[in-house]
């Protein structure tokens, strides 16, 4: 099932949406944002598997709150484990890895709570994870969270990423 099912285990699904999510018509190759907050680019990322774009590139969001909703329509096929991560695929091929802060995974799951399991189809702006960025940064963790495509190779062209304030399902980048 490609790069992100090898990377990641498997894992309830209670949907719950943004508003926006509702009227929304993702275009192909498009990332929207996942996160309320603000973008910032990878390579200012303090973790360098990321900001290295080892992963695939992307963005990072500095999160206002701890919801992070589905940037894309597709397919979720993985959920990590401690549920700081999750990757996703879109109908057109696309992949996309969500992660939740910086050396998270330490956390065991402490502050994070999925609502979506590996095989789950979700909408753009459904609600996948949510978690305390209080209890995150006060163990000592960063909550920047990272938006990546690991299969970029395979898309053309990323956009320029749009850096700044950003609203959920703002879109962020495509692939031309």
């Amino acid at each position: 099932m490609g790069f992100l099912n090898n990377l990641f285990g498997n894992k309830e699904k209670n949907v719950s949406e943004t508003p926006a999510a509702k009227s929304i018509i993702c275009e192909p190759n498009t990332i929207y944002s996942p996160l309320k907050g603000t973008v910032i680019p990878l390579a200012e990322v303090s973790d360098p598997v990321f900001a290295e774009e080892v992963m695939g590139p992307g963005v990072g969001i500095e999160p206002e709150e701890g919801k992070l909703y589905a940037p894309v329509e597709g397919e979720i096929i993985t959920v990590f484990p401690t549920g700081h991560a999750i990757g996703m695929k879109t109908a057109d091929g696309m992949e996309v890895l969500l992660h939740i802060g910086i050396d998270t995974v330490q956390l065991e799951g402490d502050g994070f709570q999925a609502f979506v399991k590996q095989g789950d189809h979700v909408k753009a702006g459904e609600l996948l994870v949510e978690f305390d960025c209080a209890k995150i940064k006060d163990k000592g963790y960063q909550t920047t969270t990272m938006v990546l495509v690991p299969n970029a190779a395979l898309l053309g062209n990323m956009s320029k990423p749009h850096t700044g304030k950003v609203e959920v399902l703002e879109q962020i980048f495509n692939f031309q």
